[in-house]
């Protein structure tokens, strides 16, 4: 075999190699993206240059790490395996964000395979975040693609609550979600900066939300979990009319009847505008001792009964009270993934379960729900 004919091998093996690395934010092969923008031999030494969506591309330690390690794996008798870091051009990017969107139908749209499920209610301050975000994590932890869109956009916490706070890499006209406890996510308070408040009417929100399901690359992922502002204001009204008949929504509420009253009105309108009921979840349910685990309702009924049966569902989830959970919140540990023996964690497992269709699992993490 002549030497020209070696590197022609050796090229072909590597091209091999790097059509099997994906690019972690946009789940396409790097050849597939003609993000592989070169590969020369100097003998057994290659070099592998790699052109970025963006220059500040904060994946760019996952492509000087897994390259090499991959190639060099694939072709175990190079010597060497250097990477070389590019950028794209405008029209580079608008290609890209071209081809994916064309191979990936907006969720909300016919043929989208994306579950939506909108995590609502009444009033703020009863926990719907921390439920959005622990049932995201625990489905994601079942090996399901999910996707998290906070649409609080008045009260955002999302980024904090998992700790993905860095702005959002763009690239065309397409936005691309951050990655964090296996999951992806984004929220308004990741593209305007933290910090910043939204002063914006109906109009101005609608447009917004559509962007946030249209414009995004959430790449059919098998759920989207969706945090509404409590309430029943414009947000939800937007969600009901750009996802016709294709989402269902979980009822956070929590024990004291004046909660349950505001959580009643915001679930009629939920109904009213189109969105099917999936179940109510009602947070501090109970406290457990931490000294004996006597569980203590804070109640005397089963609170959530009453909601369920006005909108034609079931509690499908009671999350008992832990101090924990609030310290792991402020530290961007969702407790599924810190704590998953805990009390709490068991409630938000069980209620993944029984949405992930799997009832038995469900009932044996919470008998309390059989």
């Amino acid at each position: 075999m002549t030497d020209g004919t070696k590197s022609s091998v050796l090229h072909e093996r590597i091209m091999h190699a790097l059509s099997a690395i994906q690019d972690p934010e946009l789940n396409r092969s790097i050849v597939e993206l003609g993000m592989v923008r070169d590969v020369t031999l100097d003998g057994l030494a290659a070099r592998v240059t790699i052109a970025l969506t963006i220059p500040s591309c904060p994946m760019k330690g996952f492509f000087t790490e897994t390259v090499p390690a991959r190639v060099q794996s694939e072709v175990p008798e190079l010597t060497s395996v250097e990477v070389e870091l590019d950028s794209m051009d405008d029209d580079e990017r608008a290609r890209i964000s071209g081809d994916v969107r064309g191979n990936v139908t907006p969720v909300g749209l016919a043929g989208s395979k994306t579950r939506i499920i909108a995590v609502a209610s009444g009033k703020g301050g009863v926990g719907k975040s921390t439920v959005a975000v622990n049932l995201a994590v625990a489905l994601g932890r079942r090996g399901l693609r999910v996707g998290l869109l906070d649409a609080d956009v008045w009260g955002y916490c999302v980024p904090r609550l998992l700790g993905a706070t860095a702005a959002p890499t763009i690239v065309g006209n397409l936005i691309l979600p951050l990655e964090a406890h296996g999951i992806a996510a984004l929220s308004l308070g990741n593209i305007i900066g933290a910090g910043r408040s939204v002063v914006w009417r109906g109009p101005m929100l609608h447009k917004a939300l559509e962007q946030l399901l249209r414009d995004v690359h959430w790449d059919d992922r098998d759920i989207l979990v969706i945090d509404l502002p409590p309430g029943t204001g414009d947000v939800s009204i937007s969600l009901a009319q750009l996802l016709p008949g294709s989402a269902s929504f979980l009822l956070v509420t929590t024990p004291p009847e004046v909660t349950q009253e505001v959580a009643s009105r915001a679930a009629r309108m939920l109904t009213d505008a189109g969105l099917t009921p999936l179940g109510v979840v009602v947070n501090m349910s109970t406290h457990i001792c931490s000294e004996c685990g006597h569980v203590q309702p804070f109640t005397g009924d089963r609170p959530g009964v009453a909601i369920a049966e006005q909108i034609d569902t079931r509690v499908v989830a009671e999350i008992p009270y832990e101090p924990e959970l609030s310290n792991l919140s402020d530290a961007s540990e969702p407790i599924v993934v810190a704590r998953p023996d805990s009390p709490a964690a068991r409630a938000f497992n069980s209620l993944a379960d029984t949405i992930a269709g799997q009832p038995d699992r469900a009932r044996r993490l919470l008998p309390m729900l059989a």
